[in-house]
């Protein structure tokens, strides 16, 4: 199954909306408090698996907040294509290897 980046982006946002995290006229700053509150729980989160997802290890649940904390953040300083952003800098990585 193929996620496409740019469309979740658009969702997250709306979502963000949704419940009230941001308005349609907020800065970005607040989803700034949200990536870092998200990377938080990511240093707190054990292996253990998630009771109601039973699927998924807190870990990677909240791996997947930051991603989406910071998906959300993307769209809202309007950056244009996420996914080719990614891949850019996966590239630059790439050839940056020591």
């Amino acid at each position: 199954m193929a996620i496409t980046l740019n469309k979740q982006a658009i969702r997250c946002e709306e979502i963000a909306i949704a419940n009230g995290k941001i308005t349609p006229s907020s800065s970005a700053r607040p989803l700034l408090y949200d990536i870092s509150r998200s990377w938080r729980d990511l240093c707190d989160a054990t292996g253990f698996r998630n009771d109601s997802s039973g699927s998924w290890s807190e870990r990677e649940i909240q791996a997947a907040e930051v991603m989406i904390a910071t998906m959300t953040y993307l769209q809202r300083i309007g950056c244009k294509n996420i996914e080719r952003l990614l891949l850019d800098i996966i590239e630059y990585h790439s050839r940056n290897i020591e």
